[in-house]
Parts: C-alpha cells; structure tokens; sequence
C-alpha cells in the first residue's frame, strides 16, 4: 500500500483484531480514537491508514443484518434442503422477507435433491417452479457453473437451516477451501453447527460469508412489508390498503381460491402477519 489512507473491507473480527482486505491482500488493522466506540460489523467498507494499520473511517452502509451479522451484501444465497432437514417454505419465505427488507437480490440453492424418494422430489420440483414463475433465481447445488455466475463481484451472505449443506455447497465452488462440514442429526432432524463465527471468504472475484447455521431467524418487518415482499399478491383488491386477510373483495384470496397462488405461499404470509 503505497497511499496512507484506502479503502478496503473487514472481512473477519477476532475481538479487537479486524482483518481488513484491500484488493487482493489483507491487514490485520485496529480500531483507535472516536471510532472506539462504534460497532463494526464484518463486510462493512473501512478506510484505514496504510501507515498505522487503523480504521479511521467507516462508509454508510448500504444493508445490514442482525443474524448473522453482516453488512453490505449484494446477494443472499437461501441454501434449503428438500430432505433432513425436510423442505420447508415457510423458511424459505421467511428468507425471502428479510432479502426484500433490507434490498437484497436473493438466490435459491436447493440441497440434497437426489436423496429425496419420487414423490417428494415431484412436490419440491411443483414448488421450485412457482418460486421461478414469481421472478425468484433457483438452482440445485449441483448447478455450479451457473451458480459461479451469480457470485462474480458480489459479496454473497449464505442462510438456510443448519444442516441444509451450506459448508458442503462452498466446498463444491472452492474445492481448495475444505471446510468443515458437519453430520445432521436423524433424532433431531437438524444438523450440528460447524460455522463459529461470520467471515467472508475471498472466492474467485467474490466474497462469501460462511455463516452459523439458522434454528430461528426473526423479522423486524411492518405488515406492509411483508405484503409488499409477497411479490405475486399485486394491488388489485377492492380496497388499496387490503391486509389480504379478510375476504372483501380482496383479488388474493380469490387467486389462492382458483389455486393462481401458491397456497402455502398464503398460509406463509398469513403466518408472517400473525407472528408480529
């Protein structure tokens, strides 16, 4: 670094150590003077000084999540399992939710598709192309090529439940990464947590956060975003401000009615409201 103050990006936080990349190397840098007290967050874009390897400065974020935490991601990559962990939309919509919120493009990776017998397989296959008919990106996790795609210049967050594969999934983008990968409980239907702490991994021209494992993921949503990330549901009700809840006219429940929506797409939604 021949500049005394670039840009780069925090990549890991170990305590008070935060490793910073600037292009393609990386500074272990700390933290001094008026930003002490500010929290930091993996992914958030840094300026430090290249001649006392400290933060000086840190850039507005353009997103931020909680669980896990993280900030500025360009895309989220939903790694759901179709068999044990069984497949669950209401995860998956609530995955979909929290990408809409905090305007982030999402992207399905789907696991463990050739474990399940014919007549999951069918019902997860009918699903996967409605998700693909609302507009949504779905690829198996076999789909590597395509999937390389999606990630060139991002910096990509993965979520999905623990033991949906997501260490495994990373291992076939970067055969040279051999990350851990944990057994899924049959007992409990889940897997183990393998994934400690958040920390993005330069991959190709990308960044990707291998993340914990999720058991639970909560939404700080209003009703209305949760309407409004339900991307088939439209505003083509009887009344503008339509919740899709009662049945007055409104177009939503006609659609789930003549099977236009997905039904546990609704359910989902209705689930989400209730839940707040």
């Amino acid at each position: 670094m021949k500049a005394s103050r670039v840009l780069g990006k925090i990549i890991n936080i170990n305590k008070d150590l935060y490793t910073v990349m600037v292009n393609d190397s990386v500074f272990p840098c700390y933290v001094r003077g008026k930003l002490r007290g500010v929290k930091l967050t993996v992914g958030d874009d840094v300026i430090i000084s290249s001649d006392t390897l400290t933060i000086e400065e840190v850039k507005p974020r353009k997103n931020s999540l909680v669980r896990p935490l993280i900030s500025n991601i360009d895309k989220l990559f939903i790694v759901i399992s179709t068999h044990i962990p069984e497949f669950s939309t209401y995860l998956l919509d609530k995955f979909l939710v929290l990408s809409y919120i905090n305007n982030i493009e999402p992207v399905i990776i789907v696991t463990k598709l050739d474990i399940c017998d014919k007549l999951e397989k069918r019902e997860v296959i009918r699903c996967l192309k409605y998700y693909k008919k609302q507009g949504y990106k779905v690829f198996i996790n076999k789909d590597i090529r395509k999937i390389k795609r999606e990630m060139r210049g991002c910096v990509v967050a993965l979520a999905g439940q623990t033991g949906a594969g997501k260490s495994t999934f990373l291992n076939r983008i970067d055969k040279s990464l051999n990350l851990k990968t944990g057994e899924v409980s049959t007992h409990l239907g889940r897997g183990k947590h393998t994934t400690r702490m958040v920390s993005l991994i330069p991959i190709k021209d990308a960044l990707v956060a291998d993340t914990p494992g999720f058991s639970s993921l909560e939404i700080d949503a209003t009703n209305e975003e949760i309407r409004n990330a339900f991307v088939e549901f439209g505003f083509k009700c009887k009344y503008s401000t339509c919740t899709h809840v009662k049945d007055d006219g409104c177009f939503v429940i006609e659609r789930v009615k003549k099977g236009v929506i997905l039904r546990s797409r609704y359910e989902n939604y209705l689930k989400l409201i209730k839940e707040r």
